[in-house]
């Protein structure tokens, strides 16, 4: 989605796209829970998109409510990343829709790793280029 597509939201659609996480796709599945069945298949790769799904929530969370109330449009004079965060949210919402779809099959065909690859590789990009920082975690403890 282009910033221009962004800005031409509508709130009730803006509020839909940062629910990128939750919302139902086919099959009931949303992006959180087919990357669970995606998690069985390639845990690591699972495990890094669900780090940019939480970078992408903490950037978002200020704006959510504004997000659900005001025209995208509006909000460029304020914060201009909002209509970035939002393009970064339709590149995961597209995500949710290529592993919903890989996880409604009865049996599962080898997972879309390559698509996950690229979209994950690019919205990587995206929030670096956007300064949103990546999660430290404490070192683990042996023992």
């Amino acid at each position: 989605m282009t910033p221009d597509e962004v800005r031409a939201l509508t709130p009730g659609d803006a509020a839909n796209l940062v629910d990128y996480a939750e919302r139902q796709r086919i099959g009931s599945w949303s992006l959180r829970s087919s990357l669970v069945r995606y998690a069985q298949q390639a845990p690591v790769a699972a495990s890094a998109v669900l780090e940019l799904l939480r970078r992408t929530d903490t950037a978002l969370a200020p704006h959510r409510r504004e997000i659900e109330r005001t025209p995208i449009g509006d909000h460029d004079a304020a914060d201009p990343s909002v209509v970035d965060l939002l393009a970064v949210a339709a590149m995961l919402d597209e995500l949710g829709d290529t592993l919903a779809v890989w996880a409604a099959e009865r049996a599962p065909a080898d997972p879309p790793t390559a698509a996950v690859d690229r979209l994950a590789g690019a919205i990587f990009e995206r929030l670096a280029a956007l300064g949103i920082p990546r999660e430290n975690r404490p070192p683990r403890r042996s023992g």
